[in-house]
């Protein structure tokens, strides 16, 4: 994709249509090259609800040595054959009159949302509380890992390694702490109202806050599913 873009810019740049081209020599008046970056800026803010989160856009500085002619119509702009998508893009500009001429430009756009990170540094195996992380508002564009955009979701869950403040947490970096192992002794909660009934099970899998576990009754021995609620602990449905 980068080696594309690289391409398809070079190309535009050296390929201008003649007719719309003007030597140094050339007398007369010439396009605003920042005309030209404003008008690809405006065509990507034009379509800002297309991406996530909050959307800036910039443009690269066109080759000082172009001298294309003043447009008499309005500048067209259109999007590349890859069309658009968060990071670096082309975006087509086009003359129609009085000489014609295109060139494509080249943008990046940025979507700034806000992310999960730690507020402080984290040691190995620690259990995140609310202090621990915050968010801080990011270009995704440019994170190449997955990411969390609710502290609330972490919460509970235990880190696998050191993490340093500031960093971004991703799911390499966490874990859901288990609360069933398995092979060990559960107890199987049956709620009917009021009523709870408690017996013991032999948890067949591992198990993280809300996840449905296989367990065996070790009374019966009869095998049921039900979803873990607390630590050593799986409700069934009476």
């Amino acid at each position: 994709m980068r080696r594309f873009l690289d391409t398809l810019c070079t190309l535009a740049c050296l390929a201008l249509l003649a007719s719309g081209i003007a030597s140094a020599a050339d007398s007369g008046p010439y396009e605003s090259p920042d005309r030209i970056r404003e008008a690809a800026r405006q065509h990507v803010l034009a379509r800002a609800d297309d991406f996530p989160g909050e959307v800036r856009v910039t443009t690269s500085r066109l080759d000082s040595r172009l001298r294309l002619h003043r447009c008499e119509a309005p500048l067209a702009t259109y999007d590349s054959p890859n069309g658009l998508r968060p990071g670096r893009n082309v975006v087509g500009v086009r003359c129609d009159a009085p000489r014609p001429w295109k060139l494509y430009v080249t943008v990046n756009i940025a979507t700034l949302q806000p992310v999960v990170v730690a507020a402080r540094a984290l040691a190995r195996g620690q259990t995140l509380a609310a202090g621990d992380l915050r968010l801080e508002k990011r270009d995704t564009s440019r994170l190449h890992r997955a990411y969390f955009t609710d502290v609330a979701g972490l919460l509970g869950q235990r880190t696998r390694r050191q993490v340093a403040a500031g960093r971004l947490l991703h799911p390499g970096l966490v874990e859901r702490r288990r609360l069933v192992r398995r092979g060990t002794l559960v107890q199987l909660l049956a709620r009917h109202g009021a009523l709870q009934v408690r017996v013991k099970g032999k948890a067949l899998e591992d198990g993280t806050l809300g996840d449905r576990v296989r367990v065996r009754n070790t009374a019966s021995g009869r095998t049921v599913t039900g979803e873990v609620v607390a630590s050593g602990v799986v409700a069934v449905s009476p």
